[in-house]
């Protein structure tokens, strides 16, 4: 059975570059323990002033 996690990202009121330099290092994090990316989905709440991206990993 495949055991999943996911970790959320702030994107909202943050430099893409940023973002991008914080989904690496989460990427490269759980990819070192075994974890396989699975998607990618954008959360917006509250009028759009907060987004974050959650991130889901698996593995088996």
């Amino acid at each position: 059975m495949a055991e999943y996690k996911v970790v959320d990202v702030r994107a909202t009121g943050v430099m893409p570059n940023v973002v991008a330099d914080r989904l690496t290092e989460v990427l490269n994090e759980f990819e070192a323990d075994g974890w396989r990316q699975e998607g990618i989905q954008p959360i917006i709440y509250n009028s759009s002033t907060t987004g974050y991206l959650l991130v889901i990993f698996a593995r088996d």
